[in-house]
């Protein structure tokens, strides 16, 4: 009777001793204050004589250690384990991974720092283990009497799986701390960065502006909460319809992203052309805390659109000066045929000669003149800068105005005409008279090619769209041109035909730059030239400059 009341003192004991532990697991935050309580706490109701624990870091190697009842002796035994000496208890434990029990340690362990301590005593040794992970071990040093008892080993298994679980909910709650830490400095970080950048950025979430940074305040001033950029009172009138456009579509999810550049000017001047601002414009759609919001990024990219309407008239100066010689040449034929005639008509005036011949005289100085006059003109033309008028039309419009035109020109010339202009084009920004020309010119370019060629003589002109452009071809049968020369072909006044003055074709790829387009050429499917023009085709967006 009195050996089961001893058991069950124990027990409660040992009971008390579990409830505390676990309160420090609940309540201690810190690795080492919770090891050093637990140690404490299974001693303080001489439920153990003495206990130790060690946690257990990457690859094994101890990181935190504590003890309670030991004293000095425990300070050489952790280092003699750094060292890879595991009393046999511990190294046991962590290979069998469960409660190992050592009736006589003093025995046992003949090699351990603390086995002469444990005199009369016994000792239970136990790994803290969750789900396969090793966290650590922990040996207590127990009445000999009791060590073998189930019990006690029962309720020692389940204190060592709690401490585990604590040590996974310390882990868990220090990489909580970390991710927030580390969110919060990102968020820091990315906002400083935002604060900071040289482009102006707001975000539009439910059609209210839910961030604006700085640049943007200094590009559009303070933004109120419910903005609409297509309604922006300083949106130059002839861009509102291309901006409206293009915020619609990002807004209802039309296109992921749209960019288009436009004017501001400033509300308060009456006058837009002083002060105007010209803006580049990025919008996409982003998930914004958790819901569908629209991101704007704008540059003021005034300088740069002054810098290249500069260096365009650079350029145009540039052709011009190089080409000065042949201008000359150009002009100074007909000079010289003018004065022969002039000096001619002088000599028969003195001689009396008859009208009809003078007649004759006179029409081959106009003729002379004309050439003249024509070589000035298309000099004025290549160097005015032009404004080109845009409209929203389909293209295939402006080529059949020039195939008509050059109808007659190539039935006298006998060359077959290939035609293929799909009607389901879609329309672009364009002029009309300026588009007619370049390929007007281009035909005739072709009919030029093809006038010395004995061959079956063809000329094809199709349209098609592809990606944001629409495409349009002009091919022939002719002799082609080497590809030595396709680099000069658009420079002003060079020609590789007798006669020509090589400005057609620089003409005709100027229009093309100015409706922000690209013209090049390459061989045909019969081996002659193909001319292709690429216009850029995003409904509302072209270039005005």
């Amino acid at each position: 009777m009195e050996d089961h009341s001893q058991k069950t003192e124990r027990l409660n004991l040992v009971l008390q001793t579990m409830r505390n532990v676990s309160g420090l697991i609940i309540k201690e935050k810190d690795r080492e204050r919770l090891l050093d309580g637990i140690c404490h706490a299974l001693i303080q109701h001489r439920g153990y004589y003495n206990a130790w624990a060690v946690l257990l870091g990457e690859a094994g190697k101890i990181s935190i250690s504590a003890e309670a009842g030991i004293g000095g002796k425990f300070r050489q035994l952790i280092q003699l384990m750094r060292g890879g000496h595991l009393p046999p208890c511990i190294g046991l434990a962590l290979t069998d991974k469960d409660i190992v029990e050592t009736n006589d340690p003093t025995s046992a362990c003949t090699g351990c720092l603390l086995a002469k301590d444990y005199h009369g005593r016994g000792a239970l040794t136990v790994p803290f283990i969750l789900d396969g992970r090793v966290y650590g071990v922990l040996s207590l040093s127990i009445p000999r009497d009791v060590a073998h008892d189930e019990n006690e080993k029962s309720l020692l298994r389940d204190l060592a799986v709690d401490i585990a679980f604590g040590l996974r909910a310390l882990e868990l709650e220090e990489a909580k701390q970390e991710s927030s830490k580390a969110l919060v400095e990102s968020e820091e970080r990315f906002r400083d960065l935002l604060e900071k950048c040289p482009i102006g950025i707001f975000i539009i979430k439910d059609n209210q502006v839910v961030y604006q940074n700085p640049q943007q305040k200094e590009l559009l001033g303070p933004l109120p909460r419910s903005f609409d950029l297509g309604t922006f009172a300083g949106l130059h009138p002839e861009d509102v319809e291309k901006v409206r456009t293009m915020c619609d579509n990002v807004a209802k999810g039309k296109a992921k992203r749209l960019s288009a550049d436009f004017r501001l000017c400033p509300v308060t001047r009456p006058d837009c052309r002083l002060g105007m601002k010209w803006i580049y414009c990025y919008a996409s759609q982003i998930q914004y805390h958790g819901k569908d919001a629209t991101l704007v990024n704008m540059m003021d990219i005034t300088r740069s659109k002054e810098l290249e309407h500069l260096v365009r008239i650079q350029d145009k100066m540039t052709s011009l000066g190089r080409v000065a010689a042949g201008i000359a040449h150009e002009i100074r034929n007909p000079l010289s045929g003018i004065n022969i005639y002039l000096k001619t008509l002088e000599r028969l005036l003195e001689r009396g000669m008859d009208r009809e011949k003078a007649e004759d005289i006179l029409n081959h100085i106009q003729s002379a003149s004309n050439k003249i006059e024509m070589v000035v003109k298309r000099v004025i033309d290549f160097s005015r800068p032009s404004r080109p008028n845009f409209i929203l039309t389909n293209i295939n419009g402006p080529i059949e105005d020039a195939i008509s035109l050059s109808a007659v020109t190539l039935r006298k010339n006998r060359i077959s005409l290939e035609k293929n202009l799909p009607d389901e084009l879609p329309e672009c920004t364009l002029d009309k008279h300026l588009m007619e020309e370049v390929i007007l010119n281009l035909i005739t370019n072709a009919v030029e090619a093809l006038r010395n060629t004995e061959a079956e003589r063809k000329v094809e002109v199709s349209s098609f769209a592809g990606g944001e452009s629409i495409f349009v071809r002009i091919a022939d049968s002719g002799p082609g041109i080497p590809l030595d020369l396709r680099e000069q072909v658009f420079d002003p006044f060079f020609s590789t035909k007798d006669g020509g003055t090589g400005i057609g074709l620089s003409l005709s790829h100027r229009i093309v730059v100015d409706h922000g387009g690209s013209l090049s050429v390459s061989t045909s499917k019969w081996g002659g030239a193909e001319f292709l023009i690429e216009i850029f085709c995003r409904k509302g967006e072209h270039n005005t400059q």
